[in-house]
């Protein structure tokens, strides 16, 4: 086995990093660039949400579960390489966009891209770097995270600030582009020599050359991948149920998923339409005469998302009794992921809407772009880093210790980013806008680890895509999009801001269902830990029997 020099392996990690702060820059750089859009296009706010978060989330969770499966039996390094091509590519298509409807389906393109980027690059880290040393390499790698958010507002800002500087409304821009469109290119085409980078410079290593037991190849990886994706979305899944033997029963509660989509999309347009004045409620388009609203858009998407979602559950819990027992069946884990979804929720309405809110109400210009940049860097980064050992020290002096540790951390955030939207003063709002900053990303880890604690070691990747279709679908998919709605409905950015903020008590009492059942579901997870080991690891395609768990 070839070893490689132990720097190397620290360059790999760089790396990776910088991919995952890549796609967070092209991610968030909707939030800088939300008043030029509205501007130039005459998006409302409602659409800038949906921009921002239902577009990406939809095809970020339906495509994250099949990529990740693709990474796991196919070269990570390819996969990684070519979606940060893919994604990279669609931001700068983004800068080419001339109406809503072009530049929404880039960033669909952009989430279908990143769906690709962490499966692949966790898996890459779990081979260069042994397990005592994961923790910390995972700390290391999610700094990209504000790495990538704060730079988005900083160099997106830069650009829009440069480009006005320098050509105005003069006309002689290059290409005749405005700012927003350079700064959308300008960020994305430096992601492609970044894939070049990737594919000549790191190796893909042995999988689980570290582990006791090394993996064993994927022989047919794309056709696994496409399995996954099938079970996903119909007809193909449910011509899996029927290649399962599934009984009648579970076909008529597919159907009554997709009912239950069907009228939810429904009724919620019918509902939000109604919320809006004519002049706000933005007709993108028909069909067959019917008027499409982004309304309609943002309820089918999400309607479609759940449903895939109960699909992929459904075959779940079908196909993998223990995944049943210890995911889709367990409370705990059932709470932990509703409370991460209504914390992603409140994070990504705010965030969503930083920019968009200081230019409004505090006047501020493009430039102040870099200083939240800058804010966003240092203060979510230092408080990414120090979450990890905070939140395993909480775990070490009790049992519900990481769930406490959330609880406190939710509530300052929540707190300082209540201050940060009322008070009129600047330099308040930006100390607010640290506070809240330092706070924020400190509940996703705790969460998870959690969960990774009520599962056995080979239902972990598992349970990471269920709980983050929480955060995604929920999160980001509603949060940014109904702030949105009410601030076009109530013409008030700050009172729909400061209302998303209380779903703060649905997260504690979330967490505190989850605490009341999170000793008896280790004890499970546990037992079926002991079970898989005594039964000496005999799994079938994957799939420990019903005979090993029950007995």
């Amino acid at each position: 086995m070839i070893r490689e020099p132990r720097w190397y392996r620290w360059y790999v990690l760089l790396v990776l990093t910088v991919i995952y702060a890549f796609g967070y820059v092209d991610r968030q750089i909707v939030t800088i660039l939300g008043p030029y859009l509205k501007k130039d296009m005459g998006i409302s706010d409602a659409q800038l949400g949906l921009l921002y978060g239902t577009s990406f989330a939809l095809f970020y969770c339906v495509f994250g579960i099949p990529l990740a499966r693709l990474a796991d039996g196919w070269s990570r390094v390819r996969t990684l390489a070519f979606g940060l091509s893919f994604w990279s590519l669609m931001t700068a298509l983004s800068g080419l966009s001339r109406n809503f409807v072009q530049l929404g389906t880039a960033r669909i393109g952009v989430g279908v891209g990143e769906a690709s980027a962490t499966p692949a690059a966790v898996s890459l880290l779990g081979d260069y770097f042994e397990r005592t040393r994961r923790g910390t390499v995972l700390a290391l790698y999610s700094v990209g995270v504000y790495v990538g958010a704060g730079a988005s507002l900083a160099i997106g800002g830069s650009i829009v600030a440069f480009w006005q500087r320098t050509y105005g409304t003069s006309g002689l821009a290059p290409l005749g582009l405005s700012g927003w469109q350079a700064s959308f290119m300008g960020v994305g085409l430096p992601g492609i020599l970044l894939a070049i980078v990737v594919l000549l410079t790191v190796r893909e290593p042995q999988r689980g050359r570290l582990d006791t037991v090394p993996a064993r190849p994927d022989p047919h990886p794309f056709a696994n991948a496409m399995r996954d994706l099938g079970a996903m979305v119909p007809p193909w899944s449910w011509m899996h149920l029927a290649t399962r033997g599934a009984p009648p029963r579970e076909f008529a509660r597919n159907a009554a998923y997709l009912l239950i989509a069907a009228a939810v999309a429904v009724f919620a347009t019918w509902a939000t339409n109604g919320m809006l004045s004519a002049n706000r409620n933005a007709q993108i388009g028909t069909v067959f005469g019917m008027p499409v609203t982004s309304n309609l858009v943002q309820w089918l998407a999400i309607a479609i998302a759940v449903y895939v979602c109960s699909n992929w559950y459904q075959a779940t819990r079908l196909g993998d009794p223990a995944a049943h027992r210890l995911i889709t069946g367990s409370k705990a884990f059932t709470a932990v992921t509703v409370a991460g979804a209504f914390l992603a929720f409140a994070m990504n309405a705010v965030n969503g809407f930083v920019f968009v809110y200081a230019s409004r109400k505090l006047g501020l210009t493009a430039e102040a772009g870099l200083h939240l940049g800058i804010i966003a860097i240092f203060a979510g980064g230092i408080g990414i880093t120090v979450s990890g050992y905070l939140c395993d020290f909480a775990k070490r002096r009790h049992p519900l210790g990481r769930l406490y540790f959330v609880c406190c951390t939710a509530t300052l955030f929540t707190a300082a980013s209540a201050v940060q939207y009322i008070t009129p003063n600047v330099t308040v709002f930006y100390c607010a806008y640290a506070l809240a900053t330092f706070f924020v990303p400190m509940w996703f880890g705790p969460l998870q680890a959690t969960t990774q604690d009520l599962v056995i070691p080979r239902l972990r990747g598992t349970a990471f895509a269920a709980f983050s279709l929480g955060p995604n679908i929920f999160g980001l998919g509603l949060g940014p999009y109904c702030v949105g709605l009410l601030s076009d409905a109530t013409h008030d950015l700050r009172l729909a801001i400061l209302c998303a903020l209380g779903v703060l008590p649905v997260s504690i009492a979330s967490l505190i269902v989850a605490g009341r059942s999170l000793v008896d579901g280790e004890d499970a997870a546990r037992a079926e830990l002991a079970a898989y080991e005594t039964a000496g690891a005999q799994v079938q395609d994957g799939v420990v029997s019903e005979h090993q768990l029950t007995h």
